[in-house]
């Protein structure tokens, strides 16, 4: 007898990003055999158009992708929809109503975390494709939850916009040492707490003993999404 899924992923944007968070649900479930684990079911949608450039050109390329995404999950009894994309959030509302169950959204799980978290926040600053940031999605939520913004510079936004083209195109390394330089340029600006908010930046953030940005508080969007996905099913 099949096992019924019962979160299911909107995936391929892009595809490593998805991998990397259902690497981090396999981690976060507390199991001890196979048949303890979460079961989901994945559909990887890598040829969705890109959302930033939507987002910024001011079209609806994605829309009809998405939603005919998550009304498919849906559709497969799941209980509850994860997109480990930030960008595609722009388009929650549409997709929410597409779908007969939640969707969770990625910010609301990201605040959730900081507010569960000890560590001091200050003023947060928005790591994210170009389209996340023009739509807010993560800044009107922030504030709206009385968190303070840092502004990051042109330089530094350049500098987000490569890691996650490195990512993309495989060029792993390379995002990791513009993550180094990014994320010192944010400790000499007194920042301590940033949002990776696009999902390939997580892959990119290596801490290391005795790193100079280790002053940095970087939060995984895609590891808080995950581990509320659980949080919600039960898991946690």
């Amino acid at each position: 007898m099949q096992q019924q899924a019962q979160l299911g992923i909107l995936g391929g944007m892009g595809p490593l990003a998805t991998v990397d968070f259902l690497g981090k649900l396999t981690r976060l479930t507390p199991a001890t055999c196979d048949q303890d684990h979460l079961a989901w079911v994945t559909v990887s949608q890598p040829g969705i158009p890109d959302r930033s450039a939507a987002i910024k050109a001011g079209t609806d390329g994605p829309g009809p992708f998405l939603t005919k995404g998550v009304a498919w999950l849906a559709a497969q009894g799941t209980k509850l929809i994860a997109i480990p994309c930030n960008t595609s959030h722009f388009w929650f509302d549409q997709m929410q109503a597409a779908s007969s169950v939640p969707i969770l959204h990625i910010a609301d799980a990201t605040i959730e975390e900081l507010q569960l978290s000890q560590a001091p926040i200050g003023a947060i600053a928005i790591l994210a494709t170009r389209g996340t940031v023009q739509a807010g999605i993560y800044s009107k939520r922030l504030l709206a939850n009385g968190f303070d913004l840092a502004e990051i510079t042109e330089d530094e936004q350049t500098d987000v916009d490569q890691i996650i083209k490195d990512v993309k195109g495989g060029q792993v390394g390379p995002a990791r040492d513009t993550m180094r330089v990014l994320l010192q340029a944010l400790v000499g600006r007194g920042v301590k707490t940033a949002i990776l908010g696009c999902t390939e930046l997580p892959i990119a953030h290596i801490v290391r003993a005795g790193d100079p940005h280790s002053g940095v508080q970087a939060i995984d969007t895609s590891l808080a999404l995950a581990t509320v996905s659980l949080r919600r099913l039960g898991y946690l």
